[in-house]
């Protein structure tokens, strides 16, 4: 037996958070499985009162309990698909275990009354319709193992689990129905309805208490019951320039979904970068956690009042704020060097960085209301990429592309002087900090990916060559806006105030007249790729992708063009690090403006 470490549970002021967003679950097979079998239940309880069977009674109201519980189920899988909010800012995740809990409950109060009404008949016996009971039991026992067949094809939901106990119960209690049929046609003897309704009933408690329990268990926000907490702790410690390990709590979020905070005490606070990183790979292939929260500590310095004052303390010192002043670098390119802009929220002498990467034809200004949001925790930086906004133009055109947008983005984060950021990269955006996330002693800890992915739908490039360098020429502002308020109707349904936010700083005035802020030039290599040359690059992101060993969410707009639905599956395959979450009624690709969609980034990356 393990030695109870108890350094582990030490509790000091404060404690991390840390939340991600909810994976889709598949709500067809619910919906399919709850259309089935309400309808045979109506057909099964007419059966059972003229055949005067507790047999076909005790099924016929299991099938009614099951279409209530798969209700349940359907509505707690909608509602776990939410996002996060500023009211909930978890998620909905919870609504899954919440369910399968109540389901548990509900089923063990439908054994108790099916054991209480069959003990009542034994001895005194009811006349029974034997036939009647045997064809019924035989046609829903084959409706019972088609609905099972449906939901065992989700079998990672403890919610469709708790669902499917309450079917297997009912295909048991048709088994029961069937034997007790057939015994009373040939046999004649009544008590065997009442005594194979209290054997079906009993079969189904033992996986009635096992759901009970592991969505108790989960519900109180207990250990995954696949971890073991004294490992994790010992394996943390053994982790070279870890020295102690205190506040520890590993806990699910959402049903297969672990997380881990603590508190990490180390010699000097220049090592944590490579410290995290040791950590990051032992938790994720040794225990299965990707989503850790830890703050470091220099030994010595630590006492029952220390968490992350001290970092406050150090950013209080610096009195400068930005609120979205405009910065250079200096970049490099074949053709000699350029400038790129960026524009920064928050106080720069805080360690903690989030880099935001705007789409093709956007710029940093896209991210004005997420910065503002996240400035009190981070540092934002928000580059206006080569060719856009405030940036200088490239006198070669088909060096508008990724490798030298990954050049100039190694080129900004070594003048900000920090050894680690977060990326947030919208589209294009996401192309490039997947492309600089799967190179080797790459800066990036964590990384949201808006709509984008390896693969870009052939609908999607054919919908940005009809407007990307194409004229774009306006004498009146309003209708300029009007203009391209229409082209980036895909990204929601937002306020005139909120497109404002969004699109103004998108037009720029040009000799009297409103243009769009690049250079139409971004086109020409964008233009330029053929079929093969589509394929290859498809093929060199994937490999990318594989790469990339940091904690990654993809957001999907629910409608978006460019990223299918199957593109993402197929990425959280081949890549064990990714989560994903879809946002209902957006194309591609959300703009995170809304305060909902701003929740669910600073959730993710807190």
């Amino acid at each position: 037996m393990s030695v109870v470490d108890h350094s582990l549970h030490a509790h000091k002021q404060g404690d991390a958070k840390h939340s991600h967003a909810k994976e889709v679950s598949n709500q067809n097979l619910l919906l399919i499985a709850l259309v089935l079998t309400l309808g045979f239940s109506g057909v099964e309880a007419a059966a059972a009162y003229f055949a005067g069977s507790l047999a076909l009674i005790s099924d016929a109201g299991h099938m009614v309990t099951d279409a209530a519980a798969l209700g349940l189920a359907l509505l707690a899988q909608i509602i776990a698909r939410r996002p996060p909010s500023p009211k909930h800012s978890f998620g909905f995740g919870r609504a899954e275990a919440l369910a399968a809990f109540v389901n548990g409950i509900a089923m063990l109060a439908l054994v108790a009354w099916i054991v209480g009404e069959a003990l009542t008949r034994f001895f005194t016996p009811h006349q029974v319709d034997g036939l009647t009971v045997t064809v019924v039991a035989a046609v829903g026992l084959l409706m019972n193992i088609l609905v099972a067949w449906v939901l065992s094809h989700d079998r990672k939901s403890v919610n469709t689990r708790a669902a499917l106990v309450h079917v297997m119960g009912d295909l048991l209690g048709s088994v029961g129905a069937l034997i007790a049929g057939l015994v009373i046609q040939f046999t004649g003897w009544m008590p065997a309805d009442a005594l194979l309704s209290i054997f079906v009933s009993l079969l189904i408690l033992k996986s009635t208490f096992s759901i009970l329990r592991e969505s108790y268990h989960f519900l109180m926000e207990g250990v995954p019951l696949h971890i073991d907490y004294l490992e994790v702790g010992s394996d943390l410690k053994k982790v070279p320039g870890v020295l102690a390990v205190h506040d520890l709590h590993v806990w699910e979020m959402t049903p297969s979904f672990p997380a881990l905070i603590g508190h990490i005490e180390i010699a000097q606070m220049s090592e944590w970068p490579e410290i995290m990183s040791r950590i990051n790979v032992m938790l994720l292939n040794k225990h299965g956690i990707d989503h850790v929260t830890l703050q470091p500590e220099v030994a010595g310095m630590v006492d029952e009042h220390t968490h992350d004052e001290q970092l406050n303390e150090e950013i209080k010192q610096s009195d400068v704020i930005h609120r979205g002043d405009t910065f250079f670098v200096t970049c490099t390119s074949p053709d000699g060097p350029h400038r790129m802009a960026y524009h920064a929220w928050g106080n720069p002498a805080n360690s903690k960085v989030l880099i935001c990467v705007h789409g093709l034809t956007r710029r940093g200004s896209d991210f004005k209301t997420l910065a503002e949001a996240m400035s009190h925790d981070y540092y934002v930086v928000c580059p206006d990429v080569v060719g856009r906004g405030d940036s200088d133009r490239l006198k070669n055109p088909m060096l508008y592309a990724v490798p030298q947008y990954v050049a100039d983005m190694a080129s900004l984060i070594k003048q900000l002087g920090v050894a680690q950021v977060d990326w947030f990269g919208t589209s294009m955006g996401g192309l490039i900090g997947m492309v600089y996330a799967s190179m080797p002693k790459n800066p990036i800890r964590r990384m949201l990916i808006n709509d984008v992915g390896p693969r870009i739908e052939p609908e999607a490039i054919k919908r940005l060559g009809s407007y990307v360098g194409q004229p774009f020429v306006f004498k009146e502002r309003p209708d300029a806006l009007q203009r391209l308020n229409e082209i980036c109707a895909s990204f929601g349904s937002h306020t005139p105030e909120e497109w404002e936010v969004y699109n103004g700083p998108m037009l720029v005035q040009k000799d009297g007249l409103w243009v769009m802020h690049y250079d139409p030039d971004i086109s020409v290599p964008f233009a330029s790729v053929n079929p093969i040359m589509a394929k290859a690059g498809e093929m060199a992101m994937w490999h990318a992708f594989k790469q990339i060993h940091i904690p990654m969410l993809i957001v999907r707009g629910g409608e978006s063009d460019l990223l299918s639905a199957k593109t993402v599956a197929e990425m959280c395959r081949v890549n064990p690090h990714i989560r994903s979450i879809e946002i209902p009624g957006v194309g591609h690709a959300p703009a995170f403006v809304k305060p909902e969609q701003v929740a669910l980034a600073k959730e993710f990356f807190s």
